[in-house]
């Protein structure tokens, strides 16, 4: 589909969402702090587009119906620097961002395994606290760690 469809993108409701989600743990990564909804409110209304807090949750959400507006999905693009076929299209997700939150999901990995081990001193093995670093990472690779 051309980004040019005034129909809006091609993604359902729950592809948006989770991009969407890349994007902000690629930000906050990036920031060392989360993206304020307010930042994103402004840059969309400075480029003469619209967004309401509560649409902005409805798509973080994927609840609901693919989001047809073309000219917000190409604002948010624009303020995330990401070519805007990424909210529009199928297609993969830019190589630098894949790289950040490939590095993010490590660190966070690693955090909830020093957490467990903190919790549990001595009761865990050196295998469980390894097996716990295994789920972890297959999660992380089938999404549903971010």
């Amino acid at each position: 589909m051309a980004t040019a469809d005034p129909k809006g993108g091609v993604l359902d409701a729950a592809e948006l969402a989770r991009r969407l989600n890349l994007l902000l743990d690629f930000e906050e990564a990036q920031r060392g702090a989360p993206v304020p909804f307010a930042a994103i409110e402004e840059y969309v209304a400075t480029q003469g587009g619209s967004l309401s807090r509560a649409k902005w949750t409805y798509m973080l959400s994927g609840d609901g119906r693919r989001n047809r507006d073309t000219g917000l999905l190409r604002l948010l693009a624009g303020f995330f620097e990401v070519d805007e076929r990424f909210l529009l299209e199928d297609s993969d997700v830019p190589e630098r961002i894949g790289a950040q939150l490939a590095l993010v999901r490590s660190l966070r990995s690693a955090r909830v395994s020093g957490f467990a081990a903190r919790t549990f001193p001595g009761e865990l093995s050196p295998e469980a606290l390894r097996r716990i670093a295994e789920v972890l990472e297959e999660e992380s690779e089938r999404g549903s760690v971010a």
